[in-house]
């Protein structure tokens, strides 16, 4: 046995219907969503670029050392059994300090504000 089908349920259905209207902040919604999104990616692009150069950082360290770790490790104990030998290591450390830290200072004043020296 079947059911009889309700007519009133047939022309519901089949009756157009309206379309529905869009938000008054329509625009700001999806504009404040395609701003997410643009962060998202280059968020997503920054942390893909960070280890790729980590990656190829390692990689060229662990090769340096592989090919050259033995002959460094020999000028390691030749140079701590002459302590003549370490007097410019200090000041060394300290020269490449500061130009690391200026290197960071500068480029974060002048690249990452999207300025050039000379402009």
């Amino acid at each position: 046995m079947e059911k009889p089908i309700n007519n009133n349920v047939l022309r519901q259905a089949l009756a157009p219907r309206e379309k529905p209207a869009l938000p008054s902040n329509f625009a700001y919604t999806t504009m404040r969503r395609i701003r997410r999104e643009q962060r998202e990616s280059q968020r997503r692009q920054r942390i893909a670029a960070f280890l790729i150069v980590a990656a190829f950082s390692a990689l060229g360290i662990g090769s340096l050392a592989y090919m050259f770790g033995p002959a460094i490790w020999q000028s390691l104990v030749a140079m701590s059994k002459r302590p003549d030998a370490l007097a410019l290591t200090l000041p060394t450390l300290f020269c490449l300090t500061f130009f690391a830290l200026l290197n960071h200072l500068l480029s974060r004043h002048y690249v990452h504000k999207g300025r050039t020296p000379h402009a």
